[in-house]
């Protein structure tokens, strides 16, 4: 019911989205293959996805970051020895078009958190990588790359450093074990 409101109290909203998505973070397909299908349903649903990425301050960022990485870590054994049985080929393009909806209409949350998400996407899955890496925020227009002498050093955009939270030592000490 909360989140079928489009006024949500914001009080209520992010303390009741963050217990769910506790509680799909419990059931992830890791934990839980047989309710993988489904569970992707849920992560993806238009009543939880966009309540989550619009909240007030992008306090619901943080929380559908840990479920994307969720299910890429499902997927990444799978995708790394291209073992694609006719169930995870439907998995795998059920999350390419979730990662197709999120470059849509979230395009600045794969910006912000595209560290994570390819850390965990394996090096031959080219498609999903560029999906990711292909975002750029919205207000951010990109310069013709046919303008002849075109110099990228002069663009004004080029001075703006690029919003990125990650945990350099989490990566590096993840390399060492």
């Amino acid at each position: 019911e909360i989140l079928e409101s489009d006024v949500g109290d914001e009080i209520i909203m992010i303390p009741s989205l963050a217990a769910i998505t506790d509680a799909l973070l419990a059931l992830q397909p890791l934990r839980v293959p047989a309710f993988a299908f489904s569970w992707l349903e849920l992560v993806s649903h238009r009543c939880f996805m966009p309540k989550l990425l619009l909240a007030t301050g992008q306090n619901g960022w943080p929380h559908f970051q840990k479920l994307l990485v969720a299910l890429l870590q499902f997927l990444e054994p799978y995708l790394r020895n291209a073992e694609l049985t006719e169930s995870i080929r439907l998995m795998y393009k059920g999350t390419l078009r979730m990662l197709l909806v999120l470059l849509h209409d979230f395009p600045e949350f794969l910006c912000k958190y595209h560290f994570q998400l390819c850390d965990v996407i394996p090096s031959s899955c080219i498609q999903m990588r560029n999906l990711m890496l292909s975002a750029f925020p919205r207000n951010m227009r990109l310069p013709d790359p046919f303008t002849p002498n075109l110099k990228v050093d002069l663009l004004p955009e080029i001075s703006e450093s690029p919003r990125i939270v990650v945990d350099f030592n989490t990566s590096l000490m993840g390399l060492q074990g």
